[in-house]
């Protein structure tokens, strides 16, 4: 059996076909709006997409447009681009090394060369934790406002014991592909505030012809991998591509702010629902790694806390060297999307971003390689990885 990071991975079976014939339930979206309020103590607004929360938040803070909203170094193009969207200047912070996130030294070191930094968005990536109480201590000083952004991180306990989305003015969460609770598009941004402005107006539909990818995107990829073995999951996989019927994280309009539909809202608290079970097995696979992988493979670490392990990230030598090994053990880990500090690399030439401000970020995209901690992987899957590893380096050692 294959086993990739992603291409639909986040899915069971069983998922698959509740997801084909679920229908839009009266009331989802406003029992989601409550149960998300709730539980972050604040008022939840619910998007299309994860980026388009984090637009909305921006745009609710009432900061001055033009504003720098400070970003993670090693971070995705749809965070780059919902702070331009929103009117901001998106600039990255250098992560810390050894790590995913900046710290608290690189923000001061940030803050002393931009001190027009007015706020900043703590993503905790791969659910790695960012150093958020000392983060926060000095935020508040500085008079700057977080954003706190749980696309990679729901569930996750901060050092010191508070939830991620507990401590920031807004919570921004993504229900998209390959996130924790995936139902293939979905978002939604908690305003913790206690004086709220800005309402943001959102559009109530987007194209059928997305909404019948996105419905049909757990099926088709649940599919190609199941064919993978035989041959057929590639050549699939590619005619979709071709033929544009795939649903991919970038592949719809970067463009507007859309409301979530009623069925995405009902799907979200299904997963809600069971999504204890979902960070404890993360939690089980990322053991399976710490315990069985080498030491020397496992340089990167969580600032404190309890993660949720979006991916075990392991940093190598020579990156494309593993990758093609794993590769033709059909375990699929190439996972591009963390090429660049702003990444795909093929969207940096759209940022601001000027090479050689975020070293540690540069670095770490050539040695990163992150394996899968998903529901499709079992402890037996993540014990087979770690074993093609070892016998990776052994190779290495020869040579």
């Amino acid at each position: 059996m294959a086993t990739f990071n992603s291409l639909g991975s986040n899915y069971s079976w069983k998922w698959v076909w509740h997801s084909l014939v679920a229908r839009a339930r009266s009331g989802s979206s406003e029992q989601l709006v409550k149960v998300l309020g709730e539980h972050y103590s604040g008022q939840a607004t619910l998007t299309y997409k994860g980026r388009e929360a984090l637009e909305v938040a921006l745009r609710q803070s009432g900061l001055p447009l033009g504003s720098i909203v400070g970003i993670n170094g090693f971070t995705c193009y749809a965070v780059y681009r919902a702070v331009e969207n929103a009117g901001y200047k998106a600039i990255p912070i250098d992560i810390t090394p050894g790590q995913l996130n900046f710290g608290l030294t690189e923000l001061r070191h940030f803050h002393n060369k931009q001190p027009d930094l007015r706020a900043i968005i703590i993503q905790n990536t791969l659910g790695y934790l960012a150093e958020m109480m000392e983060l926060y201590n000095y935020c508040q000083k500085a008079g700057l406002l977080i954003v706190e952004d749980l696309a990679h991180s729901t569930g996750a306990i901060y050092a010191g014991g508070r939830e991620t989305g507990t401590i920031g003015a807004f919570t921004m969460l993504s229900f998209s592909q390959d996130k924790p609770l995936d139902v293939v598009a979905g978002g939604a941004v908690i305003d913790r505030r206690s004086i709220k402005a800005n309402k943001i107006d959102l559009v109530p539909n987007i194209s059928s012809a997305q909404r019948l990818k996105n419905r049909l995107y757990p099926f088709w990829s649940s599919l190609i991998r199941a064919l993978y073995p035989i041959g057929l999951g590639r050549l699939l996989h590619f005619g979709l591509k071709k033929l544009n019927l795939m649903a991919t994280p970038m592949s719809d309009d970067l463009e507007g702010l859309h409301s979530m539909s009623n069925l995405t809202a009902g799907l979200v608290l299904d997963r809600w629902q069971n999504r204890g079970l979902e960070f404890q097995h993360r939690r089980g696979i990322a053991a399976v790694y710490a315990q069985q992988l080498p030491v020397d493979l496992q340089s990167l670490h969580s600032a404190g806390g309890t993660p949720t392990y979006l991916r075990y990230p392991i940093w190598v030598e020579n990156r494309q060297s593993l990758i093609d090994y794993l590769r033709s053990h059909r375990i699929f880990v190439g996972d591009t999307w963390y090429d660049a500090p702003i990444g795909p690399k093929k969207y940096l030439s759209l940022t601001n971003y000027q090479a050689g401000s975020c070293p540690n970020a540069e670095s770490l995209t050539k040695h990163i390689v992150n394996l899968p901690t998903h529901l499709n992987v079992s402890t037996e899957v993540a014990s087979n990885i770690c074993a093609k590893i070892k016998q990776w380096q052994a190779l290495q050692q020869k040579t």
